[in-house]
């Protein structure tokens, strides 16, 4: 694959779990290894509910792979999975599925174990995998390697998912096709990761009454265009950088974000562009923002920014939260949305210049300086890729 290719194409990835209703740990577990370069997504089901099955599944997800990020034989992997996991008393056996997808460049492997199939999405539509079946043992895997395109759509579940709503309104289950078609119906063309994520977990809880009847877990994989954001808060340290700094901020590619009084009294400058207010965008937790030529969006700095973390961790708690975010349209909404469902790489400008009249109303520079921080620690869990540029 070129260079060119390598730059335009990015892993946008989003997975997602829900307890059984009245458990306190999840019985499905998922996690990520490797690198930007080469990606491994694990996810597993333990057998029944609760503590054993979350021991399970995580010893399963967290075994194969490790393994298969060492890049040790599959058939090396499901035996040392097999051999470490505890047995079952009441079942006699130790028992937990797995799904598992290497993403390297523009191949994916992807190797099942009694999950739900995983299911391919291009153009918007359904895609055949092509799969092919071998035994490990007395396991039946099934995997496919798949040269992936922009816009593709990668799903893979748990039976949490495709068992939802038995004896209530699916009574034979969700079934893959269903799937299909309800993702379908929904634009899969310019939908995140995490809206699918979103869109799935919650049809699962319609169809259950609210109530879950399983664990259920989601991971989805879309390879899309790159976007950057590039946000700048605070006027740099030295007022000599100044312009340096905001020449190097608007060089920047893709979308541009001020946040802050003083520091988007300086773009007017910079920019030799009026700022206005837009009054009552804001709301009762955040101020309203403002607009000028040149900028994508103007906000208020730190209360603004507060709130922006607020709705990123509630995104990443529950990727449900998304949906409610978009019927949202203050400033503290909007930019969360931008940076979690819309951007893939995100610039942050930070600058160290001190705000004496801040310290009467307790916003010191610390207290600036930590909410960056978290903003950051947050976009990476997102799986952004995240600089921050101190001046």
């Amino acid at each position: 694959m070129s260079g060119r290719y390598e730059e335009q194409l990015c892993l946008d990835l989003c997975c997602c779990s829900r307890n059984k209703q009245g458990e306190a740990l999840c019985g499905d577990f998922y996690r990520t290894f490797g690198t930007r370069e080469r990606k491994i997504v694990a996810i597993s089901d333990g057998l029944g509910s609760g503590v054993r099955a979350n021991i399970l599944s995580t010893l399963t997800g967290t075994i194969l792979g490790t393994l298969l990020d060492r890049r040790i034989p599959l058939e090396e992997c499901i035996e040392t999975v097999a051999s470490t996991l505890p047995v079952s008393k009441e079942h006699g056996l130790a028992y937990a599925t797995f799904t598992a997808a290497e993403v390297e460049g523009d191949v994916v492997y992807l190797v099942n174990y009694d999950n739900p199939t995983v299911l391919l999405f291009r153009d918007g539509k359904p895609f055949r995998t092509p799969y092919t079946v071998r035994f490990v043992g007395d396991k039946e895997i099934h995997e496919a390697q798949v040269q992936v395109q922009q816009g593709d759509y990668i799903v893979m579940m748990t039976d949490g998912v495709t068992h939802s709503g038995i004896g209530k309104h699916s009574p034979n289950g969700w079934e893959g096709r269903e799937i299909g078609q309800f993702l379908c119906a929904h634009d899969l063309t310019d939908l995140s990761a995490a809206e699918v994520c979103a869109l799935l977990q919650e049809k699962c809880l319609q169809l259950c009454d609210g109530e879950n009847d399983d664990d259920t877990t989601v991971a989805v994989l879309h390879f899309r265009q790159r976007e950057n954001l590039n946000l700048m808060m605070g006027p740099p340290a030295d007022k000599k950088d100044d312009e340096r700094v905001l020449k190097l901020f608007f060089r920047k590619s893709g979308c541009h974000v001020v946040c802050g009084g003083n520091t988007s009294k300086m773009v007017s400058r910079y920019l030799d562009k009026p700022l206005q207010v837009v009054m009552g965008s804001g709301n009762e937790d955040v101020p309203d923002m403002a607009v000028m030529e040149g900028v994508d969006m103007v906000t208020e700095g730190v209360i603004t920014l507060e709130r922006v973390c607020q709705l990123c961790q509630n995104m990443l708690d529950d990727p449900v939260a998304l949906l409610r975010i978009e019927e949202e349209v203050d400033p503290a909404s909007l930019l969360a949305r931008m940076l979690m469902n819309e951007a893939t790489d995100v610039n942050i400008f930070f600058g160290m210049a001190a705000n004496d009249a801040h310290d009467d109303i307790g916003i010191g520079f610390e207290k600036k300086l930590k909410l960056i921080r978290t903003l950051e620690e947050l976009l990476v869990s997102a799986g952004k890729v995240v600089k921050v540029n101190y001046c």
